[in-house]
């Protein structure tokens, strides 16, 4: 089955195109420059070059695929603030608009699945703070759901066939903001925790997230459901900072409040990681999906070897 991911020359992107070649799928990765086409190549996949908002450019590229992955990400700002990211929001629907407008202009036989992916910001967390593939969307956004729910609505509103992937508020792995920031923050001890770091945060190592779109993009009968996608540990933010300090040799991270921290990070980035909530995965393991790294001990350590940074051995605990 043939597979289109857009925006397939970023973190998740080129993984997934990696992870659904290995699963047996034919990849198109959906590219605006040569260089997010080579890295395409390298992944396995068969680069095309095209503009979202252009449908001539892509739209026979559409026609039959079994899916589409929208992994398309603006460009962040260094501090996410309220106005950056009201910013990257009108970008983010500009160009899920483009990619409705294409997958519309098909047959509507020839229409391929949408998988649409965004955070658990955008559940209304239920009791016990939980989140799963039942959980309504939020009714006023907070954190990145300023970007995930209006991209929602618009999906729906569509009546474009699309299921929708909720990833861990932490996609983390050897890049972007754990591997390119966090990892060497812990490691030179300048990276605090926000707050207390006692927050559940629900996390997924790059290569689990990917798997587990091209997973759900090969289900049968899935247009209209909605799948949660964590390594479904109760994982808290200090857990996660103070292990891979610990791996990295470093020493414990501080705790700062968490306006201390919004100067430098930005309120929005702020409050994505400190989001305390408990994620249910069981829609997606029902269907037979496992991670690879199940829980932030494996996925930590994996993730240093692959950036080639010495893991110091864990202790063992005395009888």
């Amino acid at each position: 089955m043939k597979l289109l991911v857009l925006g397939a020359g970023g973190f998740i992107g080129h993984t997934a195109v990696r992870e659904a070649v290995l699963a047996g799928w034919e990849v198109v990765g959906l590219v605006r420059s040569d260089e997010a086409a080579q890295r395409v190549r390298r992944a396995g996949g068969t680069p095309h070059l095209f503009s979202v908002g252009d449908p001539a450019t892509w739209a026979e590229a559409a026609r039959g695929a079994h899916a589409v992955l929208d992994l398309i990400q603006p460009s962040l700002p260094g501090r996410l603030t309220g106005r950056a990211i009201g910013r990257v929001a009108a970008t983010r629907q500009e160009t899920t608009r483009g990619v409705l407008r294409t997958l519309l202009s098909l047959p509507e036989e020839e229409r391929p699945l949408l998988v649409s992916v965004s955070g658990m910001d955008d559940l209304a967390p239920g009791p016990g703070r939980t989140v799963s593939h039942l959980s309504a969307p939020r009714e006023t956004p907070v954190g990145f759901a300023h970007v995930g729910l209006p991209v929602r609505r618009l999906v729906e509103a569509s009546g474009t066939p699309a299921v929708h992937v909720c990833l861990g508020n932490m996609v983390y792995g050897p890049g972007k903001g754990f591997g390119d920031l966090i990892v060497p923050g812990l490691a030179d001890g300048r990276m605090p925790v926000p707050g207390t770091g006692r927050n559940r945060l629900p996390i997924i190592h790059v290569e689990d997230a990917a798997r587990a779109l091209a997973h759900v993009a090969g289900l049968p009968d899935v247009a209209g459901r909605s799948f949660v996608a964590t390594d479904g540990t109760v994982t808290t933010l200090g857990e996660l900072f103070d292990g891979t300090a610990a791996l990295l040799g470093a020493g414990r991270p501080r705790r700062l409040p968490r306006w201390l921290t919004v100067p430098f990070a930005g309120g929005i980035a702020v409050r994505t990681l400190t989001l305390d909530v408990v994620a249910d995965t069981s829609a997606l393991t029902e269907t037979g999906f496992a991670p690879r790294y199940p829980s932030y001990r494996e996925g930590v350590a994996a993730t240093l070897a692959e950036l080639s940074r010495p893991v110091r051995p864990r202790a063992r605990a005395v009888p």
